[in-house]
């Protein structure tokens, strides 16, 4: 935890410091355009756009670079940090992250060991992801958490963070994929429903209702050219046509993430086996990394959730060789390849080109997927060892 803190307080001082002595004046567009903070920027003025009855998906050139992403929900999400002093607020919002993060693992219910072997081979990409005040460990603690919540029958906890995560990231609606391995599906479906519901509402106690619908309307549009815009990057997609060299059309694109999906649902297949603590773990494993891949518009800081599916993978998963050798691959193309250990040489013209940050964790993925639908001594260790 330590280490989280320390790490967390130096990633967020890194960020205002390098704001603070910015060698453009505050305020202008150079300034805006090469701001180390851009991304709180965003978090931040959301919460006040929505208070000033701003449209929160429009440009907003005078405070930060880049379009708003996130629903309009979220405010209430960033708003005790936006309360701060920006600079104050950073460093903040930098430690969160990182603890959040730091305790979804802490309370998985595996021994002690296997929680040390996630905490520190995750940290590298944590770093990537504080670094560029994402809010992707958030993200990959929520996936966590609901996990844990289904796991001590707390449905009504499990919905709240499904729809939290939801109105943070759309794709967090995938954490509802655990549902099916729990009894008490129907009472989960009506929670989801109502906390969906009143996230969804939430900002009707700052706006009207002509403005709430704007706002949702602003949030499709802008994801919807996002996904337009942004096909491939460093996902399963982009890696597949680099390696095979084949134009990614929408038809490929959709194609590629449909066969996904399938692959993914296929392991509903083994319902038999869904008691067993370690195919729970590695479906988590397997939501955290497939959520991440196959997203259109995957960045490198995205990869901290993948990366947490990677060493839950591991741990739950028998130890083999091969495994070993996987947990080193992703460790360094992965997590490494973006780092300032990396020769840049070989990142710019070779990791970042063919989206090979990826090919780890689609390799592992599919592992997953095999583990679950054919493997039975996987599903047979004790996980307090």
């Amino acid at each position: 935890m330590i280490v989280y803190l320390v790490i967390s307080i130096g990633a967020g001082l890194q960020t205002a410091f390098a704001d603070m002595l910015s060698p453009y004046r505050e305020g202008s567009y150079d300034f805006i355009r090469n701001s180390s903070m851009n991304n709180y920027a965003i978090y931040q003025g959301s919460f006040f756009h929505l208070l000033q009855h701003k449209f929160l998906y429009g440009y907003h050139w005078s405070e930060h670079y880049d379009l708003y992403l996130y629903s309009p929900s979220f405010p209430f999400v960033i708003m005790p940090f936006a309360l701060l002093q920006k600079y104050i607020g950073v460093v903040v919002w930098c430690v969160f992250n990182a603890l959040v993060l730091f305790y979804a693992v802490r309370w998985l219910k595996i021994d002690e060991k296997k929680k040390v072997i996630i905490h520190w081979f995750i940290l590298v990409e944590l770093i990537t992801a504080i670094q560029n005040v994402q809010v992707n460990p958030l993200v990959a603690a929520l996936f966590v958490l609901t996990f844990i919540a289904f796991e001590r029958k707390q449905v009504g906890l499990a919905a709240l963070l499904i729809a939290s995560s939801m109105f943070i990231k759309i794709f967090g609606i995938v954490g509802a994929a655990f549902f099916i391995l729990y009894p008490k599906r129907l009472k989960f479906i009506g929670y989801l429903f109502l906390w969906s519901s009143l996230i969804f509402l939430s900002p009707l106690i700052f706006i009207s209702w002509d403005e709430l619908i704007k706002q949702y309307l602003g949030w499709y549009t802008t994801i919807i050219t996002l996904h337009s815009e942004n096909i491939g990057d460093l996902s399963a997609m982009q890696l597949l046509a680099s390696l095979f060299q084949f134009t990614l059309s929408d038809l490929g694109r959709y194609t590629i993430q449909a066969t996904a999906v399938i692959l993914f649902c296929l392991k509903y297949i083994r319902y038999h086996s869904f008691t067993h603590p370690q195919f729970k773990l590695l479906f988590l494993a397997s939501i955290l990394v497939w959520t991440t891949i196959f997203n259109n518009a995957v960045e490198s800081p995205s990869f901290i959730i993948a990366i947490t599916g990677v060493a839950i993978w591991y741990i739950a998963d028998e130890k083999s060789k091969m495994n070993l050798g996987l947990l080193i691959f992703a460790l360094v193309i992965t997590s490494l390849s973006h780092s300032d250990l990396f020769p840049r040489y070989i990142r710019d013209n070779f990791i970042d080109p063919y989206a090979l940050k990826c090919l780890p964790c689609f390799i592992i993925w599919l592992k997953i997927e095999f583990e679950l639908l054919f493997r039975k001594r996987s599903l047979a260790q004790p996980l307090h060892a």
